[in-house]
C-alpha cells in the first residue's frame, strides 16, 4: 500500500502543478508506481500500467506523439482486459459500453485526420472491452475503468470537437484517480 499511496501523493501534486501551468516528467509517476505496488498480485496489471506510464511519457509532446501514446495506452487497456476478466459482464453493462463506444467513435471519427480514423474506434473499442472485464471485479475497478473512460473522453472531446475549460486538469485528476482505483482493486 505504501507504493500506492505514493502513486497518490504524486498524482495530486501533479494536478497541482498542471494548475498552475507546470508539466514534465513527474506524469509519469503514479502509473510508475502503481505498477510497482501490483507487481506481487499480476505481473500482467503491472505491465499495463507500465505501458499507461510510458502513453504519459509520449503524450508529454502529444503534437509530436499522440498517435503513439496513443498505442501505449490501448496496449495498457488491453492488458487489464484479461486481469479484471471474471466471466460474461451483465446485459445493461454491455448496452451501456456498446453506446460510449459507439457514441464516441460517431463524434471523432468524423473530426480526425487520417490514421486516427482507423485508430480511435479501435482505442475505444479497447476501453470498452477493459470496462466490461470489470463486470464482475470489485466495484472500484469498474469505477476506475468507468473513470478511465471518462478521461480519454474528454481528452478527445477537447482536442477534436472543441477546447474545454480546464480539460488538462479534469484529464489528469481523472485518469489518475482510474489508475489508483484499477490499482486499488488488485490489491484489496
Amino acid at each position: 500500500m505504501l507504493l500506492w499511496s505514493a502513486g497518490a501523493a504524486t498524482a495530486a501534486a501533479y494536478v497541482v502543478g498542471v494548475a498552475r501551468g507546470k508539466k514534465g516528467w513527474p506524469k509519469v509517476l503514479p502509473a510508475l508506481l502503481v505498477a510497482a505496488a501490483v507487481l506481487p498480485h499480476s505481473a500482467v496489471a503491472t505491465a499495463a500500467f507500465v505501458a499507461c506510464a510510458a502513453g504519459d511519457a509520449l503524450l508529454l509532446d502529444k503534437d509530436r506523439f499522440f498517435l503513439q501514446g496513443l498505442a501505449a495506452f490501448l496496449v495498457g487497456h488491453l492488458l487489464l482486459v484479461p486481469t479484471f476478466w471474471a466471466g460474461t459482464p451483465s446485459v445493461p453493462l454491455m448496452v451501456a459500453v456498446a453506446a460510449l463506444v459507439g457514441g464516441m467513435s460517431v463524434l471523432l471519427v468524423p473530426r480526425v485526420p487520417g490514421a486516427l480514423r482507423v485508430a480511435i474506434p479501435v482505442y475505444a473499442l479497447a476501453i470498452g472491452a477493459m470496462i466490461l472485464s470489470t463486470g464482475h471485479a470489485p466495484r472500484i475497478a469498474l469505477t476506475g475503468a468507468a473513470t478511465f473512460a471518462f478521461s480519454d473522453s474528454v481528452l478527445a472531446t477537447n482536442r477534436f470537437v472543441r477546447p474545454l475549460p480546464h480539460a488538462e486538469v479534469i484529464v489528469m485528476t481523472t485518469y489518475y484517480a482510474a489508475v489508483l482505483q484499477l490499482g486499488y482493486a488488485l490489491l484489496a
